[in-house]
């Protein structure tokens, strides 16, 4: 193989990055505070080597959180600004700015004990309600990854960031995942998709369709936060927990999740359509006040 051939993958993947880059700091020159647009230029920037730039999008980025009053955003983007270990006085600044905002979310208690019977399983559920919740962030650096890894094209991640953005906005409670936006826009690479997150997560496939939830069980976790992190748990092996998660890659819902129900749990994932039928059939299940 000539050089020229072995440096065409990279070259293509570069020729992505830029063509990605060009069009995020078009999207900034007309929306000057858009968040997904910060973010993907802080990865891309960062992918391509430009510490500079990178810093520069996650500033801008930390400005507009602190400015939306979104807590659980903050110490997400103050962990990645103070990587830098810049003495800059507007990093500072913003970094003090997040820390600030960050500390305004109420302190978790301590995971609750293993649970024994339904109405412990009920109160260790409970506890986990003041988990800190979806972050926008945590999409777009899954959605990320898949635009890196050739998995999703530069219009295909564009589409993807706007449409978790934009449901972000939406105070409705429901399930925001870079899976779920996919099969949403009927995207024909799903399958191959969750075997490429499959394999590079070590999170394997199951169909949930092809068990009994029961209720002991699946409420080890309480639905809003089922809903809103997008994972459940379908089933226990012995003490350990199975859940299934809609984002393999971000491993602050698994730490979540073991916090919350106190268990050893082994990962998988699952079609987004199968979730949320099991999301409906454990709220369907669940008893009502009279």
């Amino acid at each position: 193989m000539s050089t020229a051939e072995s440096d065409t993958p990279q070259h293509d993947s570069d020729s992505e990055i830029w063509s990605a880059i060009t069009a995020f700091e078009t999207i900034l020159e007309a929306i000057p505070d858009d968040r997904s647009s910060l973010e993907t230029l802080s990865h891309a920037y960062d992918h391509i080597g430009d510490q500079t730039k990178t810093l520069e999008y996650l500033v801008r980025l930390g400005q507009v959180i602190v400015r939306d009053g979104d807590s659980e955003s903050a110490g997400y983007i103050s962990e990645k600004l103070r990587h830098f270990s810049s003495t800059d006085a507007d990093v500072l600044a913003v970094c003090e700015q997040l820390d600030a905002l960050q500390a305004t979310i109420p302190v978790v208690d301590d995971a609750p004990a293993v649970a024994d019977t339904p109405a412990e399983v009920s109160s260790g559920a409970s506890a986990a309600t003041s988990t800190p919740g979806f972050r926008v962030a945590d999409e777009l650096s899954f959605a990320w990854k898949l635009f890196e890894a050739g998995e999703l094209t530069q219009e295909e991640y564009a589409g993807v960031a706007q449409d978790i953005t934009e449901m972000s906005a939406d105070d409705h409670l429901s399930t925001i995942s870079v899976l779920h936006t996919l099969e949403q826009r009927a995207f024909s690479g799903l399958d191959r998709l969750m075997g490429f997150v499959s394999r590079d997560t070590r999170t394997p496939i199951i169909s949930l369709l092809s068990f009994d939830l029961q209720a002991l069980v699946t409420s080890l976790l309480p639905i809003e936060f089922m809903i809103r992190r997008g994972a459940l748990v379908y089933g226990l092996l012995a003490d350990e927990a199975l859940v299934v998660v809609m984002n393999p890659d971000d491993s602050g819902v698994r730490l979540a999740v073991d916090a919350c129900i106190g268990k050893k749990c082994h990962f998988f994932m699952a079609l987004p359509s199968e979730f949320d039928v099991a999301i409906s059939s454990i709220k369907n299940s669940a008893p009502r006040d009279s």
